[in-house]
């Protein structure tokens, strides 16, 4: 029920239940990227598209991640690639105000931000 537009078909489509929280969000994540290691491949490049409409308060996801849950949904990501030697790519995804924009503009920066932090602590 997280589509405000009609939902596209992908290699992998992996269905999470509405008001999904950071435990639900990331325990499934963490299974899939394990998974997708075990099944193996050759992968050159990764696009990471770090959407925040995850968060709890955005105006058209229907998830209810906290801005910790985000921040660990990134570093399960960079680690990912990062321990296989992939190109990461990253790119700014949904995110819609209610009313107030700082949450949205905050998860936002904070993608970018720990980002930096990573690569940082990496080189």
């Amino acid at each position: 029920k997280n589509f405000f537009s009609e939902k596209q078909s992908s290699d992998l489509d992996i269905e999470l239940p509405e008001h999904c929280t950071d435990q639900t969000y990331l325990s499934t994540l963490s299974y899939w990227l394990k998974r997708i290691n075990e099944e193996g491949g050759d992968y050159d490049l990764v696009f990471y598209q770090a959407g925040v409409d995850i968060i709890a308060d955005d105006r058209l996801g229907r998830m209810a991640l906290t801005s910790k849950g985000v921040q660990k949904r990134n570093e399960l990501i960079y680690n990912w690639a990062d321990e296989r030697e992939i190109p990461l790519v990253l790119t700014m995804g949904g995110g819609y105000p209610k009313k107030d924009w700082e949450p949205i503009l905050e998860a936002h920066s904070n993608v970018y931000f720990s980002a930096f932090q990573y690569l940082a602590g990496a080189m």
